[in-house]
């Protein structure tokens, strides 16, 4: 069993679950979520399998350089477990949009509702924190549990590639959905940071 770190900044505090940021010495704990064939199945990661801890260090440094990203580690409350990480990628300030991308890495607590709050706090950080206007996010269709996630925190289908997407022996849609500012409200940080909603 790996030994916890004391407890990380809360970035983004939920009632469940927060997001802190993501920690190079959690990196066995990375890897171990990624080499668990039941979180990757329906994630590109999946074809790089098995991933080593030199792997994982790989990946924590070029995401703390990567400036258009912002990644985060999902922690459980109250013991400040990493149960999963989540985050921004090719985020465009111009345009003003970002994918999305996030994995439950502890199947111990899935079913919990700790990915819906944890998605709805990161849209709120996309959205209220760095003012973005869209977040999309892809699925592959078979992850169902997934979708109903997505669906509950707001996002719309926007469109699909059909049979995009090879897991075994059978092929799937690839599934896009986004989400506007427009269309969320801020569970949190709007009212923490003492800003105005819905264009008040």
């Amino acid at each position: 069993m790996e030994e916890i770190p004391p407890r990380p900044d809360v970035i983004v505090p939920g009632e469940k679950v927060y997001l802190g940021p993501i920690r190079r010495d959690l990196a066995r704990v990375y890897q171990r979520w990624m080499n668990d064939l039941e979180v990757v199945v329906t994630l590109t990661v999946l074809r790089r399998v098995p991933l080593t801890e030199e792997d994982e260090l790989d990946w924590f440094d070029a995401a703390r350089r990567d400036t258009s990203s912002k990644m985060f580690t999902i922690y459980e409350r109250p013991d400040d477990r990493p149960v999963g990480n989540i985050g921004l990628h090719e985020i465009d300030f111009q345009s003003g949009t970002s994918e999305v991308g996030i994995v439950i890495g502890e199947r111990s607590v899935w079913g919990r509702g700790y990915a819906t709050e944890a998605l709805s706090l990161l849209v709120d950080y996309a959205f209220t924190v760095l003012g973005l206007n869209q977040v999309w996010l892809r699925y592959v269709a078979m992850n169902e549990r997934a979708r109903q996630v997505y669906d509950r925190v707001g996002f719309r289908e926007a469109g699909r590639l059909r049979e995009a997407v090879r897991v075994g022996q059978r092929r799937y849609d690839l599934v896009f959905m986004d989400l506007l500012a427009r269309e969320f409200r801020s569970p949190v940080l709007a009212e923490k940071l003492r800003l105005p909603r819905d264009g008040a």
